[in-house]
């Protein structure tokens, strides 16, 4: 995952999956881990500050000879998980929005748009991430894609406005105009807009 996840962000995916019902430390960072990639290492701290905030509750259990420390959520924390969820909702609805506007509008309904998220995929297919980061440890995973998210980010920026102005210049050119940002050049070889 490119993105970096915030320590809110952190907090209401560890209580929704304790919220389904109680677990073991172990189950809940392969649970997270499968969702965002982290370590048990950096899971640990939250459980402790969510339980340390009334949160969620911890107990021991026996399992086969050994006591396991079992999470359950608590009242405070339902209530906690609920206005993450409002607030990822809002947080959500904008981002869409946005990118729905840099991809022509519709919910790919829009055939351009769905051609547009087509390329964009075969585009970051193309930088081989997965590959780059196959071999190496989550937390080396984490800070490669932290140090390369900018990057990335700076080149679909360029991958989308080179698609955006091919789709205009095709568009202009199937109306038989030029584009109306296009420069001509007049008699005497000066610019004219």
């Amino acid at each position: 995952m490119i993105f970096t996840v915030n320590a809110s962000l952190l907090d209401a995916i560890v209580l929704s999956v304790v919220s389904e019902n109680d677990t073991y430390g172990y189950k809940i960072t392969q649970e997270v881990n499968n969702i965002i990639g982290i370590s048990e290492s950096t899971l640990y701290p939250v459980l402790r500050r969510l339980q340390k905030d009334n949160d969620l509750e911890a107990y021991d259990m026996e399992y086969l000879g050994r006591n396991r420390r079992y999470y359950r959520i608590t009242d405070k924390g339902r209530i906690l998980l609920s206005l993450y969820k409002e607030e990822w909702e809002i947080y959500k609805e904008k981002i869409d929005k946005v990118f729905e506007k840099a991809f022509g509008g519709g919910k790919a309904k829009n055939k351009n748009a769905e051609c547009k998220a087509a390329n964009i995929g075969e585009f970051i297919e193309s930088l081989k991430i997965g590959e780059k980061i196959e071999n190496l440890k989550i937390d080396e995973k984490m800070e490669f894609l932290k140090n390369e998210g900018i990057k990335l980010g700076i080149k679909l920026d360029g991958f989308i406005n080179t698609q955006t102005q091919k789709a205009k210049a095709k568009k202009s050119k199937k109306n038989g105009g030029e584009h109306p940002d296009s420069k001509t050049e007049d008699k005497n070889g000066d610019t004219e807009e």
